[in-house]
C-alpha cells in the first residue's frame, strides 16, 4: 500500500541523448596511434583529454570534470581485433 503525499507531482524531463558520432569518428581516425590504449574523448569538439594502458590510471589522468563529457574507449591491439572474446565462445 502507498501513500500519496499533497503537494506538486515531480516533473520528468527527457534529456536528448548525446552525439557520440564525432567523437567515435575521431578515434576511428586515430586508431592506430592509440592501440593497446584507453582513450577518452570529448564529445563537443573531439579532442583526446587523456590516455592511458588501463582504465585504473585513465581515471587518474585525468579530472572527473573532464571525463564527464567525454567517450572512454578501449582501442584493441591488431591481436586482440582478431581475437573472439567473451565467456560465449569459450568451450
Amino acid at each position: 500500500m502507498s501513500h500519496v503525499l499533497p503537494g506538486t507531482a515531480p516533473q520528468v524531463t527527457a534529456h536528448a541523448r548525446a552525439d557520440l558520432a564525432p567523437a567515435l569518428a575521431w578515434i576511428e581516425a586515430h586508431y592506430d596511434e592509440f592501440r593497446g590504449q584507453w582513450v577518452a574523448v570529448r564529445l563537443a569538439e573531439p579532442a583526446l583529454v587523456a590516455r592511458a594502458p588501463t582504465l585504473s590510471q585513465l581515471w587518474q589522468a585525468a579530472l572527473a570534470t573532464q571525463l564527464m563529457d567525454c567517450v572512454v574507449h578501449y582501442v584493441c591491439t591488431v591481436a586482440e581485433e582478431h581475437h573472439v572474446q567473451g565467456p560465449w565462445w569459450e568451450g
